[in-house]
């Protein structure tokens, strides 16, 4: 799937930002689509049904489950950043702060999200208005149909900028202001009618790269929803049409033979629901023979392939009720974590372009920023169910095996394991001076007494 524009001219002008907004188009509609299909507005086709019958549309939408729950699995608990090393720790400090300053923990959910909806999604890192530089510093989220990266013609690929836009009003005409970031320079363009015109002189922007970050969901930066659009599609028409051929039942005619039924005699049926026929004639309804089995069995058939092939699974299954095994339950979730590891995986590179841009905005240049980047650990957390009695047998099962940091690592109570370390050996000084014996100030006041003696 395409995701980006390869330009053959990679100059930023005028010229050739209209033409990188125009090929931009067939990749915004394809995005668009798959955003429909998460907010149940993608359009259900059905044959034409005679007039004055039931004909229901019915979206069920699947697509917002599959969405939610992969990026809720990979995205509902926040990414941890830790260190072993002593010389990082004041920057990960600085970089934390930030992270808070920034609220970046619903900032990569909302990536999450625009990964499963759109197969990409972009972010912008920036230092705004004046003062300490951890203060100014901002991430944003942009919207995937607002935003694209150019990229040059060579085998590499190599990226040209990022291009963020927005459309508006000014005195009653349409106007669309163009965002182009190189690894330098901010350009702002207008477009107005179709004719783009640069608005003032670039501005350097000092992130050191370019500033939006494009993340892909997987390596052809499909939707998780893209494989199975048909099997959406089929699965709303199939309950549409069910609700009709329940509502053909329940608007069933009566028919009535050997007799006439006038307007009055009609209208006293259907008020004391009595019929009184003459001999020989008889009443009957006529309706559209439905076969329930054969429906729920076209339903089901859909759901268990819809999830197969999205690898999400469902969660009404009893595989994932309370007093199921945990082998039960993991082979229900083999699927879902692949999608966490490629989803995970492709997540890591943007956040470690992310600090590099913070780290080149701390100036810390005492240091290579690749060398420092590998002493800061990238920590992904499934958000699954915690099972804490797991965890504490784990634990008691390991504790002469392992080393205490690697226990508090997978223990999920512990948020930071340094500060717990820290903690601990405070504790065992504490118990090992139960009675005193290594308190300064009573051995020298024992002295202090016997001297006086």
């Amino acid at each position: 799937m395409q995701y980006q524009i390869m330009a053959d001219s990679i100059e930023i002008n005028a010229k050739n930002v209209q033409e990188w907004m125009q090929g931009f188009k067939s990749i915004r509609d394809e995005r668009k689509r798959f955003g429909e299909y998460y907010d149940g507005k993608n359009c259900i086709i059905k044959q034409g049904a005679v007039k004055g019958r039931p004909n229901y549309s019915i979206n069920v939408n699947m697509a917002k489950y599959i969405i939610d729950v992969a990026t809720g699995y990979a995205f509902g608990n926040p990414i941890k950043y830790t260190t072993d090393e002593e010389n990082a720790k004041d920057i990960l400090d600085r970089i934390q702060y930030v992270h808070k300053n920034c609220n970046v923990a619903e900032l990569d959910f909302q990536q999450g999200g625009d990964m499963a909806t759109y197969g990409v999604s972009y972010q912008l890192v920036m230092a705004v208005g004046e003062g300490a530089i951890e203060d100014r510093i901002i991430f944003k989220h942009l919207n995937p149909l607002q935003t694209f990266f150019v990229v040059d013609n060579t085998i590499l690929e190599t990226p040209v900028c990022g291009v963020y836009f927005y459309s508006y009003k000014e005195n009653n005409v349409d106007k669309t202001k163009i965002y182009v970031y190189d690894k330098d320079y901010l350009y702002i363009f207008v477009d107005k009618g179709g004719a783009v015109t640069l608005e003032g002189e670039a501005e350097p922007h000092n992130m050191g790269y370019i500033p939006i970050i494009q993340c892909l969901n997987n390596d052809d930066a499909f939707s998780d929803i893209q494989c199975v659009t048909d099997l959406l599609d089929s699965l709303s028409l199939a309950m549409s049409n069910s609700t009709d051929n329940l509502q053909s039942i329940a608007n069933a005619i009566l028919a009535a033979s050997g007799g006439t039924l006038d307007e009055e005699a009609i209208e006293e049926l259907n008020k004391h629901k009595v019929a009184n026929l003459p001999e020989g004639a008889s009443m009957q309804w006529v309706i559209k023979n439905v076969d329930p089995t054969a429906e729920q069995q076209q339903v089901d058939n859909l759901l268990n392939f819809i999830f197969q092939i999205s690898q999400v699974p469902d969660l009404t299954d009893e595989a994932f009720g309370g007093n199921q095994s945990g082998v039960a339950m993991q082979y229900k979730l083999w699927g879902l974590d692949q999608l966490w590891v490629t989803k995970t995986t492709k997540y890591k590179k943007a956040i470690v372009q992310r600090l590099k841009i913070l780290m080149h905005l701390l100036q810390y240049q005492f240091k290579n920023t690749v060398q420092m980047l590998d002493e800061i650990n990238i920590t992904f957390d499934k958000n699954l169910p915690k099972d804490n009695s797991a965890e504490y047998a784990m634990v008691n099962a390991l504790k002469d095996v392992v080393s205490k940091r690697t226990l508090l690592e997978n223990i999920s109570i512990v948020d930071d394991v340094e500060a717990e370390l820290e903690a601990l050996d405070e504790e065992a000084e504490k118990n090992a001076d139960l009675y005193g014996f290594n308190n300064n100030q009573n051995l020298n006041g024992g002295e202090d007494a016997e001297e006086q003696e």
